[in-house]
C-alpha cells in the first residue's frame, strides 16, 4: 500500500524530480556460500558489500519509481571495503555499474561523482592526472561533457551545467579525506579544487545566479561515532569557510559517503543556520565495525522541488528490508518516509526548517528517535544515549570541528533539557 501511496506522492503537483544513488560498493566476488560452507543470502549479506544481483535491483527499482528523473546524483563509492586491488578493478567495477545505470537511465543527466574507495589504492587520490581519472572520464565523459575534461583529469572534479542553465559544481572531497595518502603537489590547495569552488561562486554571485555542490564527502563528523571526523582539519575548515560565503549563492549540497541517512545544518560566526547538507543512505548495507556504527538497510532517494526556484519540497527515501528480500526476492522496495509527512516540514526544507527539526530533536525524545530510526533506514533502531545521543545531535548542529568537539564534551548542551523533562514526569506521576 504504502509504495502505492508513494507513487501517488510522486505525480504530485510539485513535478519536477531528482533521484540520488550512493555508496554501491558493489563486490565483484560476493558468493553466496562462503568457503566453509556458511550461507549468505543471494542478494548480499549485512556484513557484506553489495553483490551485483542487488546493485542491479536497486537501480531497477530505482528506475521503476521514477523512471524519467530531471538529474540523477550518482554520489560515488563503487569499489567494496576490500585491500589490494589494483586500477584494472576498480575501471571494472566503475564501469559495470556505469553500464548498468546506462542501461535503465538512458537519455537521463547522471551527475557522477568519485568516491574515496573508487582508487587503487583506496583513499588515496591525487591532484594531477593518472589512469583512473583518465579512464573514468572515458566511461562518463557522455554525461559530463567536453568542458569537463580538464578539471576531471587534474583532479576528478568538474562543472555542469544542466538542461536549464542550473549550474553544479561536481567536487572530489575525497582530496581532503584524512585518510588521503596522496603527496599532493599543491598541499594547500589539492588540484586547485578550492580556487575552482570560489572562482565559480563569485561569478554566479556576481550574476545573480545559484549553484549546486555535489560530492562524496561532506566536511563534519559522523554521527554515530563520536570524535570521529572526515576532512583534514584546514581542509574541513576551509570547505565552511567558502560555504558560508556564499551561502545566498549555494542552493543545495548533496552528498553520500556515510552510508546512513543525516544532515548537517552549517551555522554563521552569529550561530545563525545559513546552508544545509544531505547525507543520503546507501545501497550497500555493508557492517561498519567503527564505534556504534553497524550496517543499514539498502536505499535510494528521491527529491520533489520547484523548478523554477529549486526549492526543494520533499525528501523521499526509499529502501528494502535486505532480510526480507533474501527470503523472498520478489518483496517490493517501499517508501520508507517522506521528510514533509514525517518530521511534519511544511515550508521549504532548507537551512532553517532543518535547524527547527534540529531543535525539536534535542527537546523531543519521540522526534530524535524517529530520526534515529530513519539514521540506519531501520536496521535494528535503538536509542543512542549519553556520548552516542550527543555525537548525533552535535554532527548535526557542527561541522566545523572546534565547535562539535565543544559541543561533544558538553553533555549539559544536550542532556539539560532531557532531564528536566524527566523531572517534571516524576513530579506529574506523584
Amino acid at each position: 500500500m504504502r509504495w502505492i501511496l508513494a507513487a501517488l506522492l510522486l505525480q504530485s503537483v510539485f513535478g519536477a524530480k531528482i533521484l540520488q544513488l550512493t555508496d554501491f560498493h558493489y563486490d565483484m566476488d560476493y558468493a553466496p556460500t562462503w568457503p566453509n560452507g556458511t550461507k549468505r543470502g543471494v542478494y548480499g549479506d549485512y556484513c557484506c558489500d553489495a553483490p551485483a544481483k542487488l546493485v542491479k535491483l536497486a537501480i531497477e527499482k530505482a528506475n521503476e519509481a521514477l523512471p524519467n528523473p530531471d538529474y540523477l546524483f550518482w554520489t560515488g563509492d563503487n569499489v567494496p571495503h576490500i585491500e589490494n586491488y589494483n586500477e584494472s578493478y576498480v575501471i571494472n567495477a566503475i564501469g559495470y555499474t556505469t553500464t548498468w545505470i546506462n542501461s535503465f537511465f538512458e537519455g537521463i543527466q547522471v551527475i557522477p561523482t568519485f568516491g574515496n574507495h573508487d582508487y587503487a589504492p583506496s583513499n588515496a587520490f591525487p591532484d594531477q592526472n593518472n589512469q583512473i581519472y583518465s579512464k573514468t572520464y572515458t566511461l562518463w565523459k557522455h554525461w559530463i561533457g567536453d568542458s569537463a575534461k580538464e578539471t576531471f583529469l587534474k583532479g576528478g572534479y568538474y562543472k555542469l551545467t544542466g538542461v536549464n542553465n542550473e549550474t553544479f559544481l561536481v567536487l572530489n572531497t575525497n582530496l581532503y579525506y584524512q585518510f588521503n595518502k596522496a603527496k599532493f603537489l599543491d598541499k594547500d590547495d589539492p588540484a586547485g579544487q578550492f580556487a575552482f569552488m570560489e572562482a565559480n561562486l563569485e561569478e554566479a554571485k556576481t550574476n545573480n545566479k545559484t549553484i549546486h555542490v555535489i560530492a562524496h564527502i561532506a566536511p563534519g563528523a559522523f554521527e554515530r561515532t563520536p570524535k570521529f571526523t572526515w576532512m583534514v582539519p584546514a581542509y574541513n575548515k576551509r570547505f565552511l569557510d567558502i560555504t558560508i560565503k556564499y551561502a545566498s549563492t549555494i542552493k543545495w549540497m548533496i552528498f553520500g559517503h556515510h552510508h546512513t541517512d543525516t544532515f548537517h545544518v552549517v551555522k554563521d560566526d552569529k550561530m545563525q543556520p545559513v546552508q544545509l547538507m544531505l547525507m543520503a543512505p546507501a545501497v550497500t548495507p555493508w557492517f561498519s565495525d567503527l564505534d556504534h556504527a553497524g550496517s543499514n538497510n539498502p536505499a535510494f532517494r528521491i527529491f520533489d522541488y520547484e523548478p523554477q526556484t529549486w526549492a526543494m519540497n520533499d525528501v523521499l527515501t526509499y529502501y528494502i528490508d535486505l532480510d526480507k528480500l533474501n527470503q523472498k526476492g520478489d518483496t517490493a522496495w517501499q517508501l520508507e518516509y517522506s521528510f514533509r509527512e514525517d518530521y511534519g516540514i511544511s515550508s521549504e526544507i532548507n537551512a532553517a526548517s532543518m535547524n527547527a527539526l534540529l531543535e525539536s530533536m534535542k527537546k523531543n525524545e519521540t522526534v530524535f528517535n524517529k530520526y534515529l530510526k530513519y539514521n540506519s533506514v531501520l536496521w535494528k533502531p535503538e536509542t543512542a544515549e549519553g556520548i552516542y545521543r550527543r555525537a548525533q545531535l552535535c554532527s548535526i548542529e557542527f561541522p566545523d570541528f572546534p565547535r562539535y568537539n565543544d559541543c561533544l564534551n558538553s553533555a549539559s548542551t544536550y542532556n539539560l533539557f532531557t532531564a528536566f523533562l524527566v523531572v517534571m514526569g516524576i513530579a506529574m506521576a506523584l
